[in-house]
């Protein structure tokens, strides 16, 4: 009833003032909708542009680094990267060495066969910040041999780099 009486009264007002109603409303609808979206994809900014930052400081702290050995542990051959350092390289690294898959497979037979016997082949690998343990993890799976589903997964704490005029690689895993 009271929704019918206001439409009567809307429709007897002149042509005018309906388009500025209209206008107005129009105005306002896009306005809400638009600050309804806002606070969804505020955090999302907020998110990239702490990425950017982080990213930021992260090639900083690489282009400073010298090239050959990086170790998170005291050694004669190469430069001791300090936490914020090993942080930075193990976020910026998404490769892992021959080198290093040989290593890690010496502490683990099966791995050591299954690489032999495939013809050293890998699937795939990665290398992960854990924020929570502050530690760079590396793992990889080796290739199963033709006619068979075993696959193996080697993972161990990325604990030394190669860095190279294009970029860091995993130089060491620790395993056992």
């Amino acid at each position: 009833m009271f929704l019918g009486i206001n439409l009567n009264k809307y429709k007897e007002t002149p042509e005018g003032f309906q388009n500025i109603i209209g206008l107005v409303g129009l105005t306002a609808a896009i306005i809400f909708i638009f600050s309804i979206l806002n606070i969804f994809t505020f955090g999302e900014r907020d998110k990239a542009a702490e990425s950017e930052k982080s990213r930021e400081i992260n090639t900083k702290v690489l282009s400073s680094l010298p090239k050959g050995r990086l170790n998170f542990f005291e050694s004669s051959e190469g430069h001791k990267l300090s936490a914020i350092e090993y942080e930075a390289v193990c976020k910026n690294t998404k490769i892992v060495t021959q080198r290093a898959i040989m290593g890690a497979n010496i502490t683990n037979y099966k791995a050591q066969q299954l690489y032999t016997d495939n013809g050293n082949l890998i699937d795939k690998y990665s290398v992960k910040w854990d924020s929570s343990s502050k530690k760079c993890f590396a793992e990889y799976t080796i290739r199963a041999l033709a006619g068979t589903s075993d696959t193996i997964i080697v993972s161990g704490e990325a604990k030394g780099f190669l860095k190279t005029s294009i970029d860091t690689r995993v130089y060491f895993i620790k395993n056992f």
